[in-house]
């Protein structure tokens, strides 16, 4: 029996690493193409897009393992049985499980695989991710500093006009001849000369700056040495709150707790607390539910039986969504049942598919 283990593990080995990869560029190109208004338009540097795009492959991971245990486990077995070889095997007296045993086993290696990776690297990767994101937006390109060009910063807080724009060292801007214009509450206005402003990561900072303060009639007149405009405030309105993806399960676990002690609602961190166990255990349930399917319709042709493994990945996929990310977060289903109920469906399945099969 060790033999067919062995057989049946090179089986899969291939297709899961080259079905895996395929979804994980899949997925990597649909949130480039999300975020290429931004880059194409204001000419983001392609080096931080691609670093962007490397710290999310982890999360990325999480959702397309279960995929690419389907791809291995259903072209495997659909091999098996289009060459005749499980007929023998069949006819030797080995039962369909049997065959299917390695194709569990490496399910729940890929299961603990997806778990580690949410539990060790995710989050970290997650927070570079984050971090770099953040650098891009807070970049001169994305804030849009030019020459002779009226900007709103700070989400319209402040209006400013700058003469000349040039590129200094370590990602800095140089600029002269700026002037600011804010009007923070109603009857004050706020006009601000400065011969020369420097920005760097998300601080613009000028250099000695006169402030004309207009209080209605009365007029003030500041000339502090340096002034600054933080435009990493409205960044941090958007990259504040840490993601669940970005913690591990302890951590997710205290915010649980604070959360709940505070009086307010945990049901949305409960829903990712659970999917944090639930999406990974997908791998080991997939690694049942294709290919007892697959031979259901491996007579159509080579790869019938795989394209409807695949397309059973997807309608898990939009079930999950619809249990744990819609029914769950709205009261529906509790957060357990949210997250488990799509494993606990084709789990079933597959066990009385495998059970008819026999």
């Amino acid at each position: 029996m060790r033999h067919l283990d062995r057989y049946v593990f090179k089986d899969m080995f291939v297709p899961l690493i080259i079905g895996t990869i395929s979804v994980v560029f899949m997925f990597l190109a649909n949130t480039l193409i999300f975020y290429s208004p931004q880059v194409f338009s204001k000419e983001m540097p392609m080096s931080a897009v691609g670093q962007y795009l490397l710290f999310k492959i982890p999360q990325t991971l999480n959702m397309t393992l279960p995929v690419g245990v389907t791809i291995a486990s259903s072209l495997a077995i659909s091999r098996l049985a289009r060459e005749s070889e499980l007929t023998a095997m069949r006819a030797a007296g080995i039962p369909v499980r049997r065959v299917i045993l390695p194709m569990l086993i490496m399910g729940a290696l890929v299961a603990g695989l997806s778990f580690w990776l949410t539990e060790k690297v995710t989050p970290r990767a997650e927070e570079r991710a984050t971090a770099t994101l953040r650098k891009i937006f807070a970049s001169a390109e994305a804030i849009g500093l030019q020459s002779n060009v009226l900007l709103q910063l700070n989400r319209g807080e402040y209006h400013a006009s700058i003469g000349t724009a040039s590129k200094g060292n370590g990602g800095k801007v140089l600029m002269k001849d700026v002037l600011v214009f804010q009007k923070p509450k109603r009857g004050v206005d706020w006009f601000v000369q400065s011969p020369s402003a420097v920005y760097d990561d998300g601080i613009l900072e000028f250099n000695d700056p006169k402030i004309w303060i207009l209080e209605g009639e009365r007029l003030i007149l500041k000339t502090p040495k340096k002034w600054q405009i933080n435009v990493r405030v409205s960044l941090d309105d958007f990259f504040g709150q840490k993601l669940p993806e970005a913690m591990s399960v302890r951590e997710l676990g205290k915010s649980i707790e604070n959360w709940r002690s505070r009086g307010q609602s945990t049901r949305v961190l409960e829903v990712d607390y659970h999917n944090k166990f639930a999406v990974p255990a997908a791998c080991f349930v997939f690694a049942l539910f294709s290919p007892v399917f697959s031979l259901y319709f491996v007579r159509g042709g080579a790869f019938i039986g795989v394209l409807v493994s695949i397309i059973v990945v997807f309608l898990y996929y939009n079930f999950w969504v619809l249990s744990s990310q819609v029914l769950a977060k709205q009261w529906i289903l509790p957060p357990i049942a949210g997250a488990w109920l799509p494993n606990l469906i084709f789990l079933i399945a597959g066990v009385i598919a495998l059970w008819r099969l026999e």
